[in-house]
């Protein structure tokens, strides 16, 4: 059975499309909706959906690419000897920070297509086989499918080709993905999370890249600027074009249904990609792809650019650009081409596309690899680019072994705020299997040059996979990134052969490198204000990756230090004292002196604070206490009261951070005494933790959500599942808990909403009322809702009440509707309209207890949501929710806080409406003026309890039972 998440699927609309052609292309615009809201975690653990072998269609009958230009539009043609070739003596690219793995091949398939980028606190990648999230030094967070991830998107099968890209101007991660390499079933997905934290809620869209069905979408690129999110790619099927997805990028970010796209179609170029602009004031957005390498002694590429407005984005080809540096765009039997040890089967190329741009202080960096000697190619080289906006060639270069014993390919480019560059690629040759590398380029080295690569990762075998094709497809590309946490420090994630048998397993690595430049130094310390006689410890924060460190620390025990963090630095006098560091390496020194930085005070106490996991908790649960202190304690004392409770997992009352079970109901309060060398100090915190449960009387009405009284939700499948859903009209506030079944497609499936523990001890009767609305979607079938009680804090279940609607609405309380369902007014819920009463379940035999649980379970027919509102548990049977005791006399909300509505209808039998209490004496009375209908707004002051509205006639008396809370 297909498994994917829920939230809020509503089909794509694309509508208002208005086509415009002029010359060689072709401007669709157009809309497109939020298909759905994808909660990442949610898709943890699902198995994979996708077929068990994988591989990409495209071009079967594969040839050397000719991709012609107009060659009477060139921007830039750089004249033969005026090349400032670097020296060849050139330092080694430096050596990475730290390396890892990143995704292991699964066995489903060819190629990978390498990508993944890295956030402030996170890395992600995306592969043909998987996503997964990692912290920054490697550890797993999240793992699923590619296919998995985009599972709720109509159109879902086969995805292919997936890359992503931070955007560090707005904190957002961008993926794209293709689906379905036929004409027919052609989609392009995009998604774009709402954070910074992509393990968080993402933006989920798609469209159909070709509505006409004569061609489908292969190879997405991807770039953004300010205004856009930019996605390319290659058509393919019926006819043969490039397109170019332009898509308003903060309606994306904002989660907007209706998000504008342009669409362009052209013949021109192949694999036009898009820049990843890191000048947030830049209007424009530019495009650059590969053109003929080998056209008079001369190599060309192609430049596009976008510009205009931002509902209105023009695309326009602007020119070739030149070198006289000729390549090939492509070698070998089907581009089976890179050599590599321990087989005679070469390893697929592809051919020389453009694989990533980055605009940047007003420049262009963009990089390939093509295939030299031109007519006879033997090897390929990595080939970079630097141009100005106009497309004059600033800086270019290449990558290269001119002997032939070594290839370089599939690349990407990264730049930083210092214009060093950085390039990764994988490494190719006879002596090795295939591994992964990189090329430096610091800001101070020379132009055009690079410096030596650098291996990061060898290969460990040789490497085969056709899955019966005629290509060892390899790549087909990679993923090279800044560091957005410094907007200094770089990544890349690449492919190398890895060890198996068999010789058929890729595998993918991380590489992390700081580049080196003059320091700039910074540094913190873990405290800054402490008791005499303390110690603190020092961490070196200096960017430019400095190779000494020079301490001097005025007023402490240690005068000077040469570590780079230095630790137990004591101060055992009173006063304020400056910190000094001087940091040094090749490219210079910096100084930094934070004068009176560290404070040693003899009057310093502990400012106590502590934290707690949860503030109601069942007999029997560990809880979990933390010390949040500051000014450097070192003796802790926890205190209960009532006193009734057990220090667990080896802490005790004097531990820093205990784990405690409490051991009777009650409400507890909490006293922490902290000591450091001046003395002590305590914090009490008065009745924060509620053991045993909250004691009735217990209402929930949803408006402030789940968490707030600490419902929980059982979804077993990881779909759709409970949640807070708006309502319409009035008399019930704004929100409900309910369950979309009309959009959960797996029948028979059972979510459970819980509720917080609930202390019933001391009372000698109780009962659970709740109101309910639904409506039937099929007239054979019935959605059901079962009702259920644990007396052990949900280890085990009893069923209360069982509930489905017959036809006639024992259940339901709308007729029967095909088109969804939302209650817009009171008459929409039980006891007040159409249908099903409300309904109040005896929980007597639990009276006396602590340690209950209520939970309410759907049972899934796919009709329509259900809805559960005013839940609430009291000793006092029969009180009705939203009540209705006649059709007459209708009080909401109930339960309330003393402010609610009472609406009579055929108010001419009445004088007056009294508001009593328990023992019958009138609180306020309110005159009737005789109409049909009357609406009062009562607004009392009352203690909580129960009361009654009364209607009173000549020769008539009515009452309704509600409770204040």
């Amino acid at each position: 059975m297909v498994k994917f998440t829920r939230l809020s699927i509503l089909l794509l609309a694309i509508f208002s499309f208005q086509f415009i052609s002029a010359q060689n292309k072709t401007v669709i615009k157009g809309k497109t909706s939020k298909n759905y809201k994808l909660n990442v975690k949610q898709l943890d653990g699902i198995p994979d959906n996708e077929p068990s072998l994988n591989f990409k269609v495209p071009n079967k009958n594969w040839e050397v690419p000719n991709w012609t230009f107009d060659e009477s539009k060139i921007i830039y043609k750089e004249e033969p000897g005026t090349y400032k070739t670097p020296k060849s003596t050139r330092e080694v690219s430096p050596a990475p920070d730290t390396t890892f793995h990143a995704l292991e091949d699964n066995g489903s398939s060819i190629p990978p297509d390498v990508n993944g980028c890295v956030g402030p606190d996170h890395l992600m990648i995306t592969l043909n086989t998987g996503v997964r999230i990692q912290d920054r030094i490697g550890n797993t967070l999240f793992n699923t499918s590619l296919g998995n991830w985009w599972n709720a998107l109509p159109g879902n099968g086969g995805t292919f080709d997936p890359k992503i890209i931070y955007d560090p101007h707005n904190d957002r991660w961008i993926m794209v993905t293709p689906s379905g390499s036929n004409s027919v079933d052609s989609k392009l997905y995009l998604g774009v999370s709402q954070t910074s934290d992509p393990l968080g809620e993402w933006n989920m869209y798609w469209i159909d890249p070709d509505e006409s069905n004569q061609t489908w979408f292969d190879y997405p690129s991807i770039g953004f600027n300010k205004k856009w999110i930019t996605i390319s790619g290659n058509m393919f099927g019926n006819d043969y074009y490039r397109t170019v997805f332009v898509f308003d990028k903060m309606a994306a970010y904002n989660g907007e249904d209706n998000v504008d796209f342009t669409r362009f179609a052209t013949s021109q170029g192949f694999t036009l990609v898009p820049s990843i602009t890191y000048d947030n004031e830049a209007e424009d957005q530019y495009l650059i792809s590969t053109s003929n390498g080998n056209n008079g002694g001369y190599g060309y590429i192609q430049k596009f650019k976008l510009d205009g407005p931002l509902d209105d984005p023009q695309f326009q080809y602007e020119g070739a650009i030149g070198i006289p540096e000729p390549w090939e765009n492509g070698a070998g039997y089907y581009g089976n081409f890179l050599p590599q040890l321990g087989s005679s089967e070469l390893i697929n190329s592809v051919d020389s596309r453009m694989e990533n741009v980055i605009y940047r202080n007003g420049k262009l960096w963009a990089v390939h690899h093509v295939f030299l000697p031109v007519n006879n190619p033997q090897r390929t080289a990595v080939q970079w680019w630097c141009l100005d906006t106009d497309g004059n060639i600033l800086e270019r270069g290449r990558v290269d072994d001119p002997s032939n014993v070594f290839s370089f390919a599939f690349p990407t480019i990264a730049v930083n705020s210092k214009e060093d560059v950085f390039i990764g690629f994988d490494v190719f040759s006879e002596t090795q299997y295939a591994s992964a590398g990189y090329a430096y380029k610091s800001h101070y080295d020379e132009e055009n040059s690079m410096r030596e690569y650098y291996q990061y990762k060898d290969g460990l075998s040789p490497y085969y996979k056709t899955f019966g094709g005629g290509r060892n497809r390899w790549g087909d590309y990679s993923n090279t990134c800044v560091d957005p946490a410094n907007d200094l420090d770089f990544w890349t994630i690449q492919e190398y052969a890895e060890y198996s048998p068999n010789a058929t397993k890729w595998g993918t690595w991380w590489a992390y490198m700081r580049p080196s430049f003059q320091p700039e130094t910074e540094f913190e310390a873990d405290n800054i204000l402490i008791p005499v006689g303390e110690s603190v410890n020092f961490q070196d924060n200096t960017l430019g990756v400095p190779s000494s460190w020079e301490w001097t620390f005025a007023g402490a025990s240690t005068e000077n230090s040469s570590e780079q963090n230095p630790e137990n630095i004591v101060y055992e006098t009173e006063g304020s004292f400056d910190v000094k560091l001087i940091t040094s390496n090749i490219y210079g020194s910096d100084t930094l002196v934070k004068s009176d930085f560290i404070t040693s005070s003899s009057t310093i106490l502990p400012e106590v604070d502590f934290d707690y996991d949860k503030s109601v908790v069942c007999l029997g649960e560990v809880m979990e206490f933390k010390d949040e202190s500051l000014y450097m304690p070192m003796e802790w004392e926890w205190s209960f009261n009532p006193s009734t409770v057990t220090f667990v997992n080896g802490t005790d009352q004097f531990s820093q951070n205990p784990d405690v079970v409490f051991d009777e109901a009650g409400i507890y309060s909490i006293t922490l005494t902290a000591w450091n060398l001046n003395g002590s100090s305590e914090l009490t915190k008065f009745e924060i933790i509620n053991a045993g449960g909250f004691q009735p009387y217990f209402n929930e009405d949803f408006e402030q959500g789940l968490d707030l009284r600490f419902w929980t939700i059982d979804n077993p499948d990881g779909e759709i599942t409970w949640e807070i859903l708006p309502l319409e009209g009035f008399g019930h506030g704004s929100y409900a808990a309910g369950i979309n079944l009309l959009e959960y497609y797996d029948f028979t499936e059972r979510d459970r909403l819980i509720s917080p523990p609930i202390n019933m001890e001391g009372m000698t009767n109780a009962s659970l009322e709740f109101d309910h609305a639904y409506a039937k979607h099929y007239a054979q079938i019935s959605d059901s809702l079962i009702v259920l009680i644990s007396e052990d804090c949900g280890i085990s279940w009893t069923r209360l009440l069982s509930l489905g609607d017959d036809g006639n609405g024992s259940f339901a309380t709308h007729p029967l509707t095909t088109d969804g369902f939302v209650p817009s007014s009171l008459e929409d819920w039980c006891g007040a309209g159409y249908g099903s009463d409300c309904y109040s379940v005896n929980l007597d035999n639990y009276a006396g207890k602590s340690n209950i649980k209520i939970a309410f379970e759907s049972y899934n027919a796919n009709g329509n949501p259900i809805y559960i509102d005013n839940v609430h548990i009291s000793q006092f049977v029969g009180i009705e929710n939203q009540a209705l005791t006649s059709e007459e006399l209708k009080v909401y909300p109930n339960p309330n806080d003393g402010s609610f509505t009472v609406r009579i209808l055929n108010s001419t039998k009445y004088n007056s409406v009294e508001l009593v209490d328990m023992l019958g004496k009138v609180i306020s009375a309110y005159k009737l003026n005789g109409s049909d209908t009357s609406e009062i707004e009562i607004n009392e002051e009352l203690e909580s309890g129960i009361y009654f509205v009364r209607l009173r006639g000549s020769d008539i008396l009515q009452s309704q039972k509600i409770i204040v809370y």
